[in-house]
């Protein structure tokens, strides 16, 4: 491993009623030919679901949401993750600064939760002493919502269908099975992702309260109100139809402190509920693609 040495980041700046870190020492990346959309996933960990093992390999998958594309990739379950950067950096200006395309339509949202971290070495990675940032969205505050939740998938031995599983947080521990056997008619395949090597797969972050409504044999997932993937995008019209928008200055630390990002360089999704809507399957986010706003046209 390479030894960097950086500069912090942030410093700490008190204001009278509250207090916000803010930007010192990074310098974002200019590009003259910039494009608005994806141009390298960079990671992708997708969690048990319905849409898992359709490839012979699902990181192969990942390269569906580069560029100008209507393909997409699934994350699966609560925690389910994809990584991702763009040509250039995304500069915080007013309003929203990001677009991330889905599937979402009226009472179907699959909320995914945004993150956003800086390149600070420049070396077109994040590293792990590179800070990720959440932005939050209407439910960040909410007193049903858990954050810092880690949750294992094991691998299932006898079940292809039921996927045991562990959840963990602030001193809690809940294990159980995600049944995903509703769906057997309409994607029989195993719901565990067969491009894993290990036999367990662990995924961390903030988990939303279940709001899935069930009448009769129909199941509602309606919309959270603002702030997240997958989520209401039907709702906007011209360049930014099907997509969920986002504003960089809503992002917060580990902590919930706000932080003032002038920019950012790569953008993390991943699922941020663990709910089974029946015969529907798994709550999962899927994504399309992703742009910077400012480079929109709706000419395209």
């Amino acid at each position: 491993m390479k030894n960097i040495l950086k500069i912090l980041p942030v410093i700490l700046i008190f204001g009278c009623d509250n207090s916000e870190i803010e930007d010192t020492s990074y310098k974002h990346i200019d590009n003259p030919d910039a494009q608005p959309y994806i141009s390298e996933v960079i990671d992708f960990k997708p969690a048990p679901g319905q849409f898992m093992n359709k490839v012979e390999n699902d990181f192969e998958a990942a390269e569906n949401i580069v560029g100008n594309t209507d393909q997409f990739i699934s994350l699966g379950a609560f925690g389910g993750e994809v990584t991702f950067k763009f040509d250039h950096s995304i500069l915080n200006k007013d309003g929203n600064d990001i677009a991330i395309y889905a599937n979402s339509f009226e009472n179907s949202s699959e909320p995914g939760i945004v993150m956003v971290c800086q390149d600070l070495n420049h070396n077109g990675y994040p590293d792990d002493n590179e800070p990720w940032y959440e932005l939050k969205g209407s439910e960040y505050n909410a007193s049903t919502t858990k954050h810092n939740v880690s949750i294992t998938y094991y691998r299932p031995t006898e079940n292809d269908h039921i996927i045991p599983y562990k959840m963990e947080w602030n001193g809690e521990e809940q294990t159980g099975e995600f049944d995903l056997t509703a769906i057997i008619p309409y994607h029989d395949q195993p719901m565990f992702p067969t491009c894993y090597l290990t036999d367990e797969i662990t995924f961390s972050g903030t988990l939303l309260a279940s709001n899935v409504i069930k009448e009769g044999d129909i199941y509602y997932n309606p919309k959270y109100e603002w702030g997240y993937c997958d989520n209401a995008g039907y709702e906007n019209e011209g360049i930014l139809r099907s997509a969920d928008v986002f504003d960089i200055s809503n992002a917060v630390d580990d902590n919930g402190q706000a932080v003032h990002l002038i920019a950012i360089d790569f953008v993390k999704v991943y699922t941020a509920t663990f709910d089974n809507s029946g015969w529907l399957g798994e709550r999962s986010t899927e994504v399309f693609k992703a742009a910077d706003i400012s480079l929109l046209s709706d000419e395209e």
